[in-house]
């Protein structure tokens, strides 16, 4: 099968959209390129072999040694290396987070996605072995193993990526009351503007999402809405409007020490513009 046939394929298509860096998609597209020649009784396996050097490549670009020796749950755990394949695919998971805040249940959710993902890269080590028995070309069974390889592959970095996320939920939720308790005590001062006094009835917090994460913190979303009471007029003549406003902000907390929250927004984005249709 050609080059272009094969990049047309959907799970191959599937595959390179995970990819995220332009040399991991030229690397993706130099392994077919090892498939496609044609005549090479090792051309399944040199795919093979590079796809399985690609999701190493994705590994030690989102966990670099120095970066996972400075995370604070980084012990020395093997006297020949400094740094496991174990403890990359921790730090692809929960980064800086500490593992006392995680917690035992949590922590063992990360170690078991670990294993999971290690039975799987062994499946895909297994295709690089050359032994007499398929030194052979076999065009049918080749193709039926490459895509097995792709799929074991996508399977790898859908664990790397799906764990990720999870820990980030697992911190969405444990640093919640916090959140929405900052938030209450930082609104709001544009609505002071919309009459000679105005006080805060109640705020409602409707959603707490992570908009990034970096290695040292996640950067947090809130939007919510603040119901207030507008009063105009003096003590004989008093008129109250009652209103609500939507309202965002933006926080960020460190990943080292997630119960230090700091907000970063410049000012507390509150749409007052119905008060003026």
């Amino acid at each position: 099968m050609k080059l272009k046939k094969l990049l047309a394929l959907d799970f191959m298509v599937k595959f390179k959209t995970t990819l995220e860096t332009k040399f991991e998609k030229e690397l993706f597209i130099a392994s077919l390129r090892n498939y496609a020649s044609h005549g090479n009784p090792l051309r399944f396996h040199n795919f093979a072999y590079t796809m399985r050097e690609l999701i190493l490549h994705v590994v030690a670009r989102k966990a670099p040694e120095e970066k996972v020796i400075g995370a604070p749950w980084y012990t020395r755990t093997d006297p020949t290396r400094k740094v496991t394949r174990k403890q990359q695919l921790k730090y692809c998971a929960q980064r800086n987070i500490p593992d006392s805040f995680l917690g035992i249940i949590n922590t063992t959710f990360i170690n078991d996605s670990i294993s999971e993902f290690s039975t799987e890269f062994v499946n895909l080590n297994k295709y690089t072995h050359i032994t007499e028995k398929y030194f052979k070309p076999s065009p049918k069974e080749f193709f039926e193993n490459a895509k097995d390889v792709v799929s074991i592959a996508q399977h790898c970095l859908d664990l790397m990526a799906d764990t990720a996320s999870e820990v980030i939920s697992i911190l969405e939720a444990e640093i919640d009351s916090s959140v929405r308790e900052l938030a209450y005590e930082s609104l709001p001062e544009e609505i002071m503007l919309l009459a000679p006094r105005v006080y805060t009835d109640y705020v409602q917090i409707e959603d707490v999402h992570a908009s990034n994460i970096d290695d040292e913190f996640i950067y947090i979303g809130v939007e919510g809405s603040v119901s207030v009471t507008q009063e105009y007029g003096t003590k004989d003549d008093l008129c109250e409007i009652h209103n609500d406003y939507p309202f965002g902000l933006s926080m960020k907390c460190s990943l080292r020490d997630p119960s230090q929250l700091t907000i970063t927004s410049k000012e507390i984005e509150v749409d007052t513009s119905s008060w003026y249709e």
